[in-house]
Parts: structure tokens; C-alpha cells; sequence
């Protein structure tokens, strides 16, 4: 039995799938591809399937990662072109690799956020003075209701890019098995501290571990 880990993306219409029916999809295309997967063994056998970090509905995911395990030794360039076949168009088999980190490797995510604006240079030097500041409080919603969360900590800007009536914010959150912070949330304290409420495509890039290259 050998784990192979396959990177895709979801984009498009997919990004508003759920994660479960991201998983019923992968199984289905597993199944109709005839890779020799395992089967988790019990009364309810489905194939084993595991993912890094699940991505946030709405959200696009440019280079995401699940682990499978195959009963027997095949060509992984093949074995990514079957898959392929059986995933519809908003979800990408990009390849299928022999994993080197496991998934708890992980710690932080990069993403880039485009937001509507009518002066997205204005919009930019906002952000530059919300995330300048020591703490930045805004409400989270969790399994337990609404709590003040303080973001600082957890996001660190890489790149503003202004156009017209758009602006690209760049920047990385912390992403792992210990807790994950949704970007959106900087559309949060944009709409508490300067009373503007946005709307922004978010595509996740990629994954990163703690010494900030990426998950392998």
C-alpha cells in the first residue's frame, strides 16, 4: 500500500461547493477512474481519502492537496490524467506526487484578495493604517456564537496592487491543524474601523509550512 498525495485546484463555479460534496465529488471520480484505491476497512467501507485544510466556501483554491492510498504500484502522471477525466472542469488535477511533509506541516496559507473600489488607493492606505496598528479587534463567529478576535498576529501583507476600481491585496494567514484564520476577515475590520463594507473574490494560493516554503 502506497500514500500519494494529489494537488488540484477549484475554481470557478466549484469554489461554491461544500467540502463534503468536494469529498463525494473526489470519490465519485476515484471510482469511475478504476485507480486501484484502498478502502477503509468496517461495515462502511469508502475510500480513504484526507485533505490539508478544507477550503472556506466561496473561496478558490489554486494548488489544494488530498492524500490517497493505492493497492499497487502505477504511474502517477497517468493515474493524474484518470482522475482528470472524471472531475468536472472547476476542478483541476494538477499532479499526483509521493507526499514528503505530512499535512501537519502546514502553518499558514497565502491569498490574494481582489476588492471592488471606487478609489482603491484610498481603500489601500486604510488597510496600511488598520494593520499598522498594535491589536485589530473584530468579531469572529465560532461554533459557540460571535467573540472578539484580534487578527494582528495572524496576518502579515505581502503586496498591494491598485486598478481601476479594483485593488489586490496579497497577503498570508496563519492556516493549520491548530486553527485557521478566514482573509475575509480583514473585510471585517475594514467595515469596523473605517465603516466600509466590501466585497472581495479570495483565491487561495498555496500552502506553507512555518519556515514559509511550500508543502511538498
Amino acid at each position: 500500500m502506497k500514500t500519494v498525495r494529489v494537488w488540484f485546484s477549484k475554481t470557478g463555479a466549484a469554489k461554491y461547493i461544500s467540502h463534503l460534496d468536494l469529498t463525494r465529488c473526489m470519490a465519485r471520480a476515484l471510482k469511475l477512474s478504476k485507480l486501484p484505491v484502498w478502502y477503509t476497512e468496517g461495515f462502511n467501507p469508502h475510500i480513504y481519502m484526507t485533505f490539508a485544510m478544507p477550503l472556506s466556501l466561496g473561496t478558490e483554491g489554486l494548488r489544494e492537496c488530498m492524500d490517497i492510498r493505492l493497492t499497487e504500484g502505477i504511474d502517477l502522471t497517468e493515474a493524474a490524467k484518470k482522475l482528470a477525466e472524471n472531475l468536472p472542469k472547476d476542478i483541476a488535477v494538477l499532479e499526483i506526487t509521493e507526499p514528503v511533509l505530512g499535512f501537519d506541516a502546514t502553518a499558514y496559507a497565502e491569498y490574494e484578495l481582489s476588492i471592488n473600489s471606487e478609489e482603491p488607493q484610498v481603500l489601500a492606505d486604510s488597510i496600511d493604517d488598520i494593520l499598522s496598528q498594535d491589536s485589530i479587534i473584530v468579531m469572529k463567529h465560532t461554533k459557540k456564537g460571535e467573540k472578539e478576535f484580534d487578527i494582528k498576529p495572524h496576518f502579515t501583507l505581502l503586496d498591494k496592487q491598485t486598478g481601476p476600481g479594483l485593488l489586490r491585496v496579497k497577503l498570508r494567514a496563519s492556516c493549520s491543524q491548530e486553527g485557521s484564520v478566514n482573509p475575509a476577515l480583514l473585510l471585517e475590520a475594514v467595515k469596523r474601523y473605517e465603516n466600509v463594507e466590501l466585497y472581495a473574490e479570495i483565491t487561495r494560493i498555496r500552502l506553507l509550512t512555518k519556515d514559509f516554503s511550500d508543502m511538498r
